[in-house]
């Protein structure tokens, strides 16, 4: 019997074997295209349009979801918008990093980029400054490196960032237990292939299972102790040594990519408790582990050699077991980087609060914890910030500081709401601090904090109600404090720039009512507005500028009573011409506050008074222009 031989062509061979290897993508792709039809998974995009105004940006409250294997770790952050269109005006700026970065425990305006917010604006008042903060709890470098590869295309002018703390436990970290591989540079693949809807699916099955297997419930433990998978970590160690690594990795990527786009950086070194915190966890022979380095350290600070304690309290830091304080080799690699790229300049947080530490170690005088500043922090690590910004030359030095620009409008209940969150902390792993009580709850300040706590009430909605119990006690001026804070929580917003400039106004802040009111002018220009900030601006003598917004408004109604005012303006302006050439010279003194007369301007016509009475104390006719105007 024979049998016959069935010949395969070689090309017939070549297909089979291209069907084989191509059809395992045709699958995936066929999944992909399946899953976006049914709108499965994230959106994971950095911005999203916001929806109430599509002219503006908003942090996508879902971006972090990347960077976590079980989406239920996921924070969000800041809700702080930007125009999608950049105007020549306008200076942006994006922040990066952890909890420390976004304010913790303070949020709000406790942070340290609001207080640079509010500073900047002040002193470059003729720009639109915008400071997003994209900081998130919980996470690490691997989140300013997927961020920062995004925000490029949005028109920054700078990036800030504060980063390190949590290279161990944070999100994707070396220790963490939301970590999805070793290699940095796999990691890195990995997320970036979580955009797409199929690795989105087989992430939420992973994290599915690994919950059902995790018998521990979920509200017996804070995050911290959620995300710290490997809590002991030796010093130098395998696990030590990748999470260095993988910092490195990360933030070397992010300067190449900022320098190649040409985008100036402000990274800052890191801060945290060294004198007062002894180590959480500690381990090895007597005299080379953290207590005892921390003991020794004690020893030589009551013995006044300072110096040497300094150096014995960063071995104890760097020792301690449980890193949930960076080691000082991250602060090294910053140093370092920004050595390297001529656009990353350094700023120098930590010399800033060592400057202004008792012999120059971090302790309780400074710190609330282990890493977050108080609020006397904050505000130096603004102040740290803001001189790098000037030293770098990116800005202009300032026409002019004003003298309240640098006094942060912080609210009490963000104060004492922080309070409350640190001391929650403590209470908890791995402090389990149980001398600390809550503080309480007697003043309408404490109340709203409580509220605000325990998530009872929002953040505007308290700052709302303390707003109006100040105007009711009859203390506008911590009322404008809250107003003023509001316009750093919204600072895209006219109407609270407005609201603000309102009640300055009305309790005769006047400087600061023209400040506010230009700015929501600026946002959103309207007759209305242009007619107060004419007003304003003649009570702060600057006629040259109140020009141009009477002609804005004398079209409509709410203009009707300016136009009449004109030809008193365009005279003051006449005789501050002639001023400014004969600068002692009564007689145009006299001109301008009698023209500020006609136009009911009192403050005006007080401010020539005052000059004419500098020069000569006994000049007639100034001394009854201000009897007539002062009933005095």
């Amino acid at each position: 019997m024979t049998t016959k031989k069935t010949h395969i062509s070689r090309k017939r061979i070549a297909l089979f074997k291209g069907i084989g290897i191509l059809l395992p993508f045709l699958l995936l792709l066929l999944a992909e295209v399946c899953l976006r039809i049914g709108h499965y998974g994230y959106n994971l995009d950095l911005f999203v349009p916001y929806q109430p105004n599509k002219e503006y940006y908003l942090f996508n409250p879902e971006a972090s979801t990347r960077y976590f294997t079980d989406s239920r770790f996921a924070p969000t952050g800041n809700r702080e918008l930007f125009r999608k269109k950049k105007d020549s005006h306008t200076l942006r700026f994006f922040v990066l990093g952890e909890s420390t970065t976004i304010g913790y425990p303070y949020f709000h305006n406790g942070s340290f980029h609001r207080r640079l917010l509010y500073r900047l604006m002040h002193a470059y008042p003729e720009k639109h400054i915008e400071i997003i903060n994209l900081s998130l709890t919980a996470v690490n470098s691997y989140t300013v490196k997927g961020f920062a590869r995004e925000l490029v295309h949005f028109e920054p002018d700078a990036v800030l960032i504060y980063t390190g703390q949590n290279e161990y436990y944070g999100g994707l970290g070396a220790g963490s237990t939301q970590k999805i591989g070793g290699s940095p540079a796999l990691v890195n693949f990995i997320l970036r292939m979580r955009s797409t809807h199929t690795v989105c699916l087989l992430m939420n099955g992973y994290a599915t299972i690994a919950r059902s297997l995790n018998r521990q419930p979920e509200n017996e433990m804070t995050r911290m102790e959620l995300m710290a998978g490997g809590q002991e970590i030796a010093y130098s160690s395998k696990l030590y040594r990748k999470g260095i690594a993988q910092f490195r990795y990360n933030m070397t990527a992010t300067l190449e990519l900022l320098q190649k786009e040409q985008i100036p950086v402000f990274v800052s070194n890191l801060v945290s408790n060294a004198k007062d915190l002894p180590p959480f966890i500690s381990d090895g022979p007597e005299g080379e582990n953290a207590r005892s380095y921390f003991h020794t350290a004690r020893s030589l600070y009551a013995q006044g050699r300072y110096p040497e304690a300094k150096e014995y309290f960063l071995k104890a830091k760097d020792h301690d077991l449980l890193r949930f304080r960076a080691p000082e080799e991250i602060n090294a690699i910053i140093e370092e980087l920004c050595s390297r790229y001529p656009l990353a300049h350094l700023v120098d947080t930590k010399g800033e609060l060592e400057t202004h530490s008792p012999h120059h170690i971090l302790g309780d005088e400074l710190l609330t914890d282990h890493v977050h500043p108080n609020l006397k922090g904050y505000g130096l690590m603004s102040d740290a910030f803001y001189s790098a910004i000037r030293e770098s030359r990116l800005l202009p030095p300032p026409p002019e500081e004003e003298p309240w620009g640098s006094d942060m409008p912080l609210s009490p209940v963000d104060s004492i709401a922080g309070d409350f969150r640190i001391r929650q902390m403590k209470a908890h792993w791995p402090f389990h601090d149980t001398a600390y009580v809550y503080p309480p709850e007697h003043t309408i300040e404490e109340k709203l904090a409580g509220r605000l706590f325990r998530k009872e009430e929002d953040w505007l909605s308290v700052h709302n109600t303390l707003y109006t119990a100040y105007l009711k006690l009859n203390q506008p001026w911590k009322a404008i404090r809250v107003s003023e804070g509001a316009v750093l929580e919204y600072a895209e917003d006219p109407v609270f720039y407005e609201n603000t400039a309102m009640i300055c106004g009305e309790h005769g802040y006047t400087e600061k009512a023209v400040f506010y009111l230009r700015k929501s002018f600026t946002l959103a220009p309207s007759p209305e507005k242009a007619r107060y900030l004419a007003v304003f601006y003649l009570m702060t003598d600057q006629p040259e500028a109140s020009l141009p917004l009477i002609d804005y408004a004398a079209g409509s109604d709410k203009g009707a009573g300016l136009t009449a005012l004109k030809p008193l303006v365009e005279q003051v302006i006449a005789c501050k011409q002639k001023l400014a050439a004969e600068p002692r010279r009564l007689s145009y003194m006299y001109d301008i506050a009698t023209a500020y007369l006609q136009m009911d301007n009192r403050k005006g016509v007080l401010i020539y008074i005052n000059k004419m009475l500098e020069i000569d104390p006994a000049h007639r006719e100034a001394l009854q222009l201000k009897t007539h105007t002062t009933g005095i």
